[in-house]
């Protein structure tokens, strides 16, 4: 047989092992010795000097004695025919090694005694698999090394690449080879007496009995695979036939237990995937894995960084990121836990941590508690009802009052707070005043964003008495922005049959009125849509303009993706968001106010980033390293999606001026859901631009106020143009159906107040 040929039957990774008593193989041996193309390695002295030394542990033995005793051991042996010779193919190597027996007695002598040698001789007859060589390398070596098993089957279906060199022990002559080959390989050239099984096609639901089974079943098996689906598939199987699942997951030292050997009722996982549909797995995108990893790892467990890179797949990076010292941290704390379990101690089903930050103390980042607001009682709230308006000539019942107050509550405000108190006094006058406490945000900047709400719901008061035949007069009070008292109805008359008020058609819409943020396929408004939400936007000193244009939306999106990012930079912005949004349906209904997280209408990949949103910690690691770009897409199908965007603007910017934006907006709003439409706001960078412009003290870095003034100017490139009028409020419409959930709205007791 030709070297060539020899060598191409054992390419791939098995190492060759000839013993030269056997006449064939000595042949072969004598055959690769002589070989131009083949280097031999004989240190056969050397290992034979470690013997000797082995069985004479009482005592140091100097290497001049020790020379002699190594030749006088081979002077009745025949050196070159002493053990066995071991072939490396792919390395065109032949190395001279002790026999089995032997090799085993001397490559583990520095174990004694955390590994005992009848605990040695009891895990060379044990089997495991690993699944997924990326991770999994590092615990195959650091099991091989300990000699922690006797038989080991390793499956993956990828090959290496550079990018994987952050982790791998491997090298760039190694670059398009099979992870699993390498790690066969490996394992071959530490130790050519231990078996290795290669599935190079990976786990698949074919092969998975053969790999749980063939040749004797698994004693554990090792989970470290990317594919959903697989590592369900193989808990799936494991669970069937008792076999021990182990998993460690790079980022604080996370390690996984599952013992199906002793509970083979056990859920999958620790029944953290449960009411997934393992099914759907399969086709996931890297960024739509991220909510199911965060099911399986949890939100709160993860360290910052690994969170601000959750927020970056499928942005600025492809996939979770892995280092070198958590994937060689994993092998370790795999390799101890498995070995403590096949060598039959007390290793119990859970998930364990050697978090290296949390051991040396380390704190890149300090933990920031952030508190929700205290609200006041009603009956604390403090206000001073003005004097100089007229007594109703129309005295309300309590029927009345509390259908109109309610419906004026069904208003939108900013982040659902709801920021209205309503007093009506003996003169049978309904007063308006701003609760700020309810109301303190970066996005009601000077109380604009409670004025718009006030604007909405004032209107609502109108359209409602209307319907009752009640004459109202609306006497606005505030004159100055940041004054608490807003405005004041006064109830003239009352007729039988309703009153024909300009728009009167939309109280029908009231409760209609809600925001919806699914996104639809993009639906092309009608020139008839369009005039019917023109008409009913028209008011004094209020204009609004609006695009359909898709590359209006492009760019639009690109600014509102961007101020929202820089909105999460900003100290009290985040505050807000993580204090407005209620992240559980007990929260959203105990509360009845701020953003349910069920009307965010999010996918699963969308929610699990907006959870990792809660950690101010991730948002200071994006601030503090100019990053976070991954948020500016957050909005990006929002705007892109949308029958058109439409802004309300005004020539001054008074209260007066936007409480009539807010009048406006509440028709608008309604129509668009009379006629089948949704709506959403996209406001909240109108209220920064205002906020930044007009304030020393903004809050912003130097950077990122150059970024907020390229932003307004783009967005002033497609509204407003002229930058003649006050940008005030902008949403979203386009149709969608039903939303998923209507947002809560408080008692009536909590918002009003009789004296």
């Amino acid at each position: 047989m030709s070297i060539k040929n020899f060598a191409d039957q054992n390419v791939n990774y098995s190492a060759v092992i000839l013993n030269p008593n056997l006449e064939s193989d000595w042949l072969k041996i004598k055959e690769l010795q002589k070989s131009e193309f083949v280097f031999v390695s004989d240190q056969i002295e050397s290992q034979v000097g470690d013997l000797i030394k082995s069985e004479n542990p009482e005592r140091t033995i100097p290497s001049q004695e020790l020379k002699g005793l190594v030749l006088n051991f081979f002077k009745e042996i025949e050196k070159e025919k002493y053990g066995n010779w071991v072939f490396f193919p792919w390395k065109n190597t032949l190395v001279h090694v002790l026999a089995e027996e032997e090799f085993i007695k001397i490559r583990t002598l520095r174990n004694n005694f955390k590994i005992t040698p009848s605990e040695q001789d009891l895990l060379s007859k044990k089997k495991v698999g690993i699944v997924g060589l990326s991770v999994g390398q590092s615990i195959a070596l650091a099991m091989t090394l300990e000699r922690g098993y006797g038989e080991i089957r390793l499956a993956d279906f990828d090959t290496l690449e550079l990018s994987n060199l952050n982790r791998l022990k491997a090298g760039v002559t190694s670059l398009g080879l099979e992870k699993v080959v390498l790690a066969a390989r490996e394992i071959a050239e530490i130790d050519p007496y231990l078996k290795v099984k290669v599935y190079r096609e990976g786990i698949t639901p074919d092969n998975i009995e053969d790999f749980l089974l063939e040749g004797g079943k698994l004693d554990l098996l090792i989970d470290e695979c990317d594919s959903l689906d697989i590592k369900v598939l193989v808990r799936e199987k494991a669970r069937q036939h008792r076999v021990v699942v182990m998993m460690d997951t790079s980022d604080r030292g996370m390690l996984d237990i599952e013992r199906f050997d002793i509970e083979p009722e056990r859920e999958l996982f620790h029944g953290l995937l449960k009411g997934v549909d393992v099914k759907s797995l399969k086709s996931l995108s890297n960024t739509e894995k991220v909510s199911i990893v965060l099911k399986i790892t949890g939100l709160e467990t993860l360290t910052p960084r690994m969170k601000v890179s959750l927020l970056e797949i499928g942005q600025t990076i492809s996939s979770w990121p892995q280092l070198a010292s958590g994937v060689f941290l994993g092998g370790a704390s795999v390799a101890h836990a498995a070995r403590k379990f096949l060598l039959g101690e007390d290793v119990k089903s859970g998930r364990f941590y050697v978090d290296f930050d949390q051991l040396f103390n380390f704190k890149e980042a300090e933990e920031i508690k952030v508190d929700a607001p205290v609200f006041e009682q009603l009956s604390d709230f403090q206000f001073e009802v003005p004097t100089d308006v007229l007594q109703s000539a129309y005295r309300l019942s309590r029927e009345e009052l509390e259908l109109l107050v309610d419906q004026a509550n069904w208003a939108p405000s900013g982040g659902n707070i709801q920021p209205w108190v309503w007093v009506f006094d003996k003169k049978g006058i309904l007063h308006l005043f701003h609760d700020k406490v309810r109301s303190h945000s970066m996005l009601d900047y000077k109380g604009t964003g409670s004025l718009i709400a006030f604007g909405a719901a004032l209107e609502n008061i109108r359209l409602q008495a209307g319907q009752l035949g009640i004459e109202v007069e609306i006497i606005y009070q505030i004159s100055d922005f940041e004054q608490d008292c807003i405005a004041s109805v006064r109830f003239v008359s009352k007729q039988p049959n309703p009153l024909p008020i300009k728009f009167a058609e939309l109280v029908d819409g009231i409760n209609l009125r809600c925001t919806n943020r699914k996104n639809a396929s993009r639906y092309m408004l009608s020139e008839v849509e369009l005039q019917a939400l023109v008409e009913v936007a028209k008011e004094d000193d209020v204009s609004m303009e609006w695009t359909s244009e898709p590359e209006d939306l492009v760019q639009l999106a690109k600014v509102v993706g961007g101020m929202d990012r820089l909105r999460f930079f900003h100290d009290q912005g985040l505050t807000d968001f993580i204090n407005e949004v209620r992240w559980t349906e007990k929260e959203a209904i105990e509360t009845k106010d701020g953003i349910d997280i069920a009307t965010l209408e999010l996918k699963g990949a969308e929610r699990a980033a907006m959870g990792l949103l809660r950690d101010p910690r991730t948002i200071q690691f994006f601030r503090k390293y100019l990053m976070g770009y991954g948020l500016t897409k957050i909005s990006k199908d929002t705007i892109t999606t949308a029958s058109a965007i439409f802004l309300l603007k005004t020539p001054d910017y008074t209260p007066v001026s936007i409480l009539k934006v807010g009048t406006v907006l509440q028709r608008v709003w309604i129509k668009a859901n009379m006629l089948g439409l949704s709506a959403q706001p996209v406001s909240a960078m109108l209220f920064i631009f205002h906020m930044y412009l007009n304030e020393k003290e903004s809050g912003f870095t130097e950077i990122e106020g150059k970024e907020i003034r390229e932003l307004k100017k783009t967005f002033n490139y497609i509204f407003n143009k002229p930058v003649d009028q006050k940008e005030i409020f902008m949403f979203r419409v386009n149709k969608a159906g039903d939303p998923s959930v209507k947002s809560y709205r408080r008692d009536l007791s909590e918002t009003l107040i009789t004296i």
